[in-house]
């Protein structure tokens, strides 16, 4: 499983919804279960399960999934 797809299962895991539902694109703008709190959940969920650790700016700056996944990248 690749890192956006590491990344789809977190978010869907954290905001309970169909991985089917969620695309590599979507991120806090497009997905309204993720608000502050989630992300947070998000956030903690992603350091814990894939063992990167992410600054708050690197995270809150992703956009979306696909950026997300570039930031962990680059972490």
């Amino acid at each position: 499983m690749n890192v956006e797809d590491q990344l789809i299962k977190i978010v869907a895991d954290v905001l309970e919804l169909d991985m089917e539902d969620i695309s590599p694109e979507m991120g806090p703008e497009t997905l309204e279960e993720w608000d502050s709190v989630n992300a947070l959940r998000i956030l903690t969920s992603v350091e814990t399960d894939l063992g990167v650790r992410l600054t708050m700016k690197s995270f809150m700056d992703a956009k979306n999934i696909r950026q997300l996944a570039n930031a962990i990248g680059s972490a």
